[in-house]
């Protein structure tokens, strides 16, 4: 009898994908209040708005519902951020917006959601890199 194989990640490394993810999540509040930084605050922030947008869609979450539109704004003041040198107050305020309402919705949103949003961000990663258009098929399938 042959073992059948699951494309994707076995069950502990997606516990330590969503460990790190996790992580993450502490380091991008951080950065959002005191970093000046900006790739740093851009790439945490970036991969928390991210895995967060992927839950919304696996659950189908409301796309007016508050948060969710807070969330959507701050994924446009990142864009808008990512490679500037300086971040402006804004920009900062908006996605430190969006980081709070991310932290308001994981705890509505189910541990399966957001782990699978985890491991399809890291197999990103592992491939390139996360760009603009991510985040816009995210949008997008957010609010269709």
């Amino acid at each position: 009898m042959k073992r059948r194989r699951h494309a994707g990640p076995s069950l502990i490394e997606r516990a330590l994908i969503e460990k790190k993810w996790h992580a993450t999540t502490v380091r991008a509040q951080i950065h959002a209040v005191l970093s000046d930084n900006s790739d740093e605050f851009v790439n945490a922030a970036g991969r928390m708005l991210f895995v967060v947008l992927g839950a919304l869609i696996a659950e189908e979450v409301d796309p007016e519902m508050p948060e969710v539109r807070i969330v959507r704004g701050a994924c446009n003041a990142l864009y808008e951020q990512a490679g500037e040198p300086t971040i402006t107050p804004e920009r900062r305020a908006s996605i430190r917006s969006g980081l709070e309402a991310c932290d308001r919705l994981i705890g509505a949103l189910e541990r399966r959601s957001l782990a699978a949003s985890a491991c399809e961000l890291e197999l990103k990663l592992r491939a390139g890199h996360l760009y603009w258009n991510d985040f816009e098929q995210s949008i997008e399938g957010l609010t269709a």
